[in-house]
């Protein structure tokens, strides 16, 4: 495999970003020094984004609706995706191999049993399984819903939505997998975060021109119950928890938007002008990243916290 280590430009223009720690993160994007511009490429740092090396990157399109999303849950285990395709490697990208599931691939996520993903087969939405280092991509049994439906995974529970017509949600148990009653209505966009055995849910809902009502949710293993209100600026584009803080991502009226929680009282550290913030999320308690924009819009930018949200800085990929 060839690879080469650039100090900064990459040529990679950010499309996702992934981080299994402070030092070790992973962005797909586009790369600009292929002769067609529309080659998806794949880089890596191992030192906080001083150096990214580029890793073989399996053969992606550059969806026309969606994004170019990539989803590691350690340094070796992670897949890529385009909205269509769906690929997973277990040896850091040397090898990667397609998950051979047609359909519409919709919320990624991982847990201690292995890779979760959603995919949309044109008639109904299932959660699909497969072990992190080997096997084949399974539906999990009782997960799914008619139609196409928006999801979101956390480690130890999924939702599976289709706004103002049905919201289900279900927890993994050793038993497998349980239904139990969704911390959000039907009218309401969920995504879901996991600290320690607390499951959190943020329930965003009433959206007007660039904002909407927002409400944090938790279980400790009982009910969900309401414990704080973000700030009603933006539309709800990421959300994030660790025990340092909750981060909500949020855009609308031509700014974005990073509401940061601390107990009932919330702040907006980051405020910027331009395209929505995604893939918000942390890789240990202080450490979070998302990407801004992306190829083809005004910014494509990776930020990156090493406070828990209280401050942010670009990187240079």
């Amino acid at each position: 495999m060839t690879t080469f280590v650039a100090h900064a430009a990459t040529g990679v223009v950010p499309a996702s970003t992934s981080w299994t720690s402070a030092d070790r993160g992973w962005v797909l994007g586009l790369d600009t020094l292929c002769q067609t511009a529309k080659c998806p490429q794949l880089v890596r740092t191992l030192d906080g984004g001083s150096s990214w090396t580029r890793v073989k990157t399996p053969a992606l399109a550059v969806p026309e609706a969606d994004r170019l999303r990539v989803l590691f849950a350690n340094d070796a285990a992670g897949m890529v995706t385009d909205g269509e395709q769906l690929f997973v490697t277990s040896n850091g990208g040397t090898r990667w191999e397609s998950s051979a599931v047609k359909g519409i691939v919709g919320a990624l996520g991982f847990d201690d049993s292995g890779f979760l993903a959603v995919i949309y087969d044109g008639k109904s939405s299932r959660l699909y399984h497969r072990e992190l280092w080997f096997g084949t991509w399974q539906p999990v049994p009782g997960v799914e819903v008619t139609g196409q439906a928006s999801g979101s995974i956390a480690p130890g529970h999924v939702s599976l939505a289709r706004f103002g017509e049905e919201n289900r949600y279900w927890t993994r148990s050793p038993a497998g997998w349980l239904e139990e009653p969704a911390p959000c209505d039907v009218f309401a966009a969920t995504r879901l975060g996991t600290v320690g055995t607390d499951r959190y849910a943020l329930c965003s809902f009433d959206p007007g021109f660039g904002n909407m009502t927002k409400e944090l949710r938790k279980s400790d293993g009982g009910p969900f119950t309401t414990v704080s209100v973000p700030p009603r600026e933006g539309i709800t584009t990421g959300f994030a928890v660790s025990p340092e803080a909750p981060l909500v991502a949020a855009t609308g009226r031509d700014w974005s938007f990073v509401h940061r929680g601390s107990g009932e009282k919330w702040s907006t550290p980051l405020t910027l002008g331009g395209p929505p913030f995604e893939d918000l999320a942390f890789s240990d308690a202080r450490h979070a990243t998302f990407v801004r924009g992306g190829p083809g819009q005004e910014f494509a930018e990776v930020y990156r916290t090493d406070d828990a949200g209280l401050s942010w800085k670009p990187l240079k990929i």
